[in-house]
């Protein structure tokens, strides 16, 4: 009976003190997915204003990621088939969340919506770093908690896939790796 009772107070605290639950963590990423997977298909980085801010890692990420495609005429379809939140931990106003996720990308021409080059299915793990800012959970970095997997292997324009996705750093001055 005690532990019992000791069992039913800590889920009590846990929940009274607002802890992020798995379920609460998924919506969370799934909507930041949404939201920048949009920003993508329009080619407007403006619409990541709800779920992270530009003056972040994961903002200026975006942007140049999203620049690039602008510049090169193209946009980018990207849908996520998958969904696992993995564990999630949390502090004060930092959340961590740990997914593997499947994903579908391809190319298109923003002109005509033509494919450019190959389509590529994706598998990923990663880390969702959020901060808490008024009241909201932000998004402030994403990384890969492991290698990921990526299927095509050229992107539409002259860089190595690996480098399109933060694997290893692209050339620096002086044109070496």
């Amino acid at each position: 009976m005690t532990a019992r009772l000791l069992l039913l107070l800590s889920l009590l605290m846990a929940l009274a003190c607002g802890q992020v639950s798995k379920e609460q963590a998924r919506r969370l990423v799934a909507r930041y997915n949404e939201v920048v997977c949009e920003a993508y298909r329009k080619n407007d980085i403006n619409l990541i204003d709800p779920v992270v801010g530009l003056n972040t890692p994961d903002g200026k990420r975006l942007l140049g990621l999203i620049g690039v495609r602008i510049d090169m005429g193209l946009f980018m379809d990207a849908r996520l088939e998958g969904l696992e939140v993995l564990s999630v931990e949390e502090s004060r106003d930092q959340l961590k969340v740990f997914t593997r996720e499947r994903w579908r990308y391809r190319d298109l021409v923003s002109a005509t919506g033509q494919q450019v080059g190959e389509a590529s299915e994706d598998r990923y793990e990663m880390v969702y770093f959020f901060r808490k800012e008024k009241g909201a959970w932000m998004v402030e970095e994403t990384k890969f908690a492991a290698p990921p997997q990526v299927g095509r292997k050229a992107v539409p324009w002259s860089m190595d896939a690996r480098e399109a996705h933060g694997i290893f750093p692209g050339p620096t001055a002086g044109g070496k790796k």
